[in-house]
């Protein structure tokens, strides 16, 4: 059973290390190889040592020709206390390394020499351990080791408890819904193998090298195996196994799931959009069409101005329509243009509240009797490029209002900043009727509209993404419980954050 979970969760990490190629997630791989190393090591040691009960033995194994094979594998006790070692050893150094990757506080940010210094009890631990050097240690002061038998746990449990600690208070920290449902998984499925490895770890290194010695005080040992249980004992702890093991596998694998969902999604929008713009033609063939229709409403007002009596109020509907299809013909160009052409994007600090004032005025410029409700902490820097972002904030802004008027009125979409973890957030909120279920796979998309046609060509999102994606940032999309859809624009935290500034109505 412990083999079966072990590997099953070394697979699931490969899987995340194949699929994220980032440091947390060869973190990951190490903490579950590390596991699995141990719990190796620990079963051949299980199977040689014997004694134990038929029901565990069942649960370790499955069954005795299973067991009778470990147990007669060839490999010396040194060999065996080591491997051991390292797997005890390395795994709470690979599970606090992943909560300091994934804690925001900001002492452990500002003192990277911290988790330098993490590494030294587990490399002193494992210099100590080494056979060569702990048998000759141990002959010559026998209290070394019960000595090195309580350090090691002691740490090693230390070593645990803050990881689990820092995990917890950045989960509870996180405010954001969609924040909280990403790192879910990967708490759930460390807490669940922090669970496993403590059933286990109170197996010393030493109990290996010292198979045959008598003298030798059985401190710990592993877990439970130290005296017999009862059936609803061992019912209870073979449950606790299950649960947790089925837990950090199964948490893992949605985590690596929902990251190969992710990475597989961007992968298709890039290619829709290499096919957009092999496929510009379509677009040249529409104002092909815009065009001709002018020349029909050219000719219409030229043959009623050769009348002798022209009729003015023909030829004012005729000029009004050529003067609207003139607009929309350049105004769906420059949609075109801004999206398709190479952007060179120049990154420098950025005020919120200079994009502020970037953004309303576009907005304002469009829409000058739209509200729009302000809430940002203005003192805050961001690396942007002024114009690019202002102009994704202000597509972002049309499109909530345009939702909302169409729906509710008198009510101010928003815009909000955050702070969380890595990233400063720009949120923006609409009051309208939310993103239908079967829209939220296509909104990004090129030339994908559940508006008029005519007069969208379904560019403004995905040039709102590419904006995004060229700021290092990503751009997330969810329907609010209490009505409404917000976007999300998360750019890397620049700069000190100074929170509670200048936030105002409009």
């Amino acid at each position: 059973m412990l083999l079966v979970l072990s590997f099953g969760l070394l697979i699931g990490s490969v899987l995340a290390l194949c699929v994220k190629k980032n440091w947390e997630s060869l973190i990951l791989a190490g903490l579950c190889f590390s596991l699995t190393v141990y719990f190796v090591g620990l079963m051949m040691f299980i199977a040689k040592k014997g004694g134990l009960s038929q029901e565990v033995m069942n649960f370790l194994f499955f069954n005795r020709a299973i067991r009778t094979w470990v147990q007669y594998r060839f490999i010396t006790l040194g060999q065996l206390g080591y491997l051991v070692a390292l797997g005890r050893y390395l795994f709470p150094l690979c599970l606090v390394e992943l909560a300091f990757q994934y804690s925001m506080l900001s002492a452990l940010r500002k003192a990277p020499l911290l988790r330098r210094l993490a590494a030294v009890l587990p490399a002193l631990s494992l210099v100590l351990y080494y056979p060569d050097l702990y048998r000759p240690l141990i002959d010559r002061w026998p209290g070394m080791q019960d000595a090195l038998v309580l350090f090691s746990y002691v740490w090693v449990l230390a070593y645990v408890v803050l990881a689990a600690v820092l995990l917890v208070v950045e989960y509870c920290s996180t405010t954001m819904r969609f924040s909280r449902r990403s790192f879910l998984p990967i708490l759930v499925s460390l807490m669940a193998l922090a669970v496993l490895y403590i059933l286990y770890c109170g197996q010393d290194p030493g109990q290996v090298y010292r198979f045959y010695s008598y003298d030798y005080v059985w401190i710990k040992g592993v877990g439970y195996l130290q005296f017999t249980l009862n059936l609803g004992g061992y019912i209870f702890l073979v449950a606790i196994n299950v649960i947790c093991g089925v837990l950090g596998l199964g948490s893992l694998l949605r985590y690596t799931q929902t990251s190969f969902s992710s990475d597989r999604d961007e992968v298709v929008l890039e290619r829709k959009f290499d096919v957009a713009r092999t496929g510009a033609s379509v677009f040249v063939h529409s104002i092909k069409n815009q065009l001709l229709a002018n020349r029909v409403l050219y000719k219409r007002i030229r043959a009623e101005l050769q009348q002798e009596v022209p009729d003015l109020e023909k030829v004012r509907a005729y000029s009004s329509s050529l003067c609207d299809n003139n607009e929309l013909l350049i105004s769906r160009s420059e949609e075109l243009y801004r999206t398709v052409k190479a952007k060179s994007v120049r990154l420098v600090p950025v005020k919120l509240d200079r994009l502020e004032k970037i953004t309303l005025d576009r907005f304002y410029k469009k829409y000058p009797d739209g509200r729009v409700r302000i809430l940002l902490d203005r003192e805050v820097q961001v690396l942007a490029d002024e114009n690019y972002l202002s102009e994704a904030l202000y597509n972002l802004l049309t499109n909530a209002w345009e939702a909302t008027i169409g729906y509710e009125e008198a009510r101010p979409v928003e815009l909000v900043s955050h702070q969380e973890r890595l990233y400063t957030v720009l949120e923006v909120r609409d009051h309208g009727p939310g993103i239908r279920p079967e829209e939220f796979k296509h909104i990004f998309e090129p030339f994908y509209s559940s508006k008029n046609a005519n007069f969208n060509w379904g560019m403004g999102l995905y040039h709102v993404r590419t904006i995004v994606r060229s700021h290092l940032g990503s751009l997330r999309v969810e329907n609010r419980p209490e009505g409404g859809a917000s976007f999300y624009i998360l750019l890397p935290r620049y700069g000190t954050v100074r929170w509670g500034a200048g936030r105002k109505m409009i």
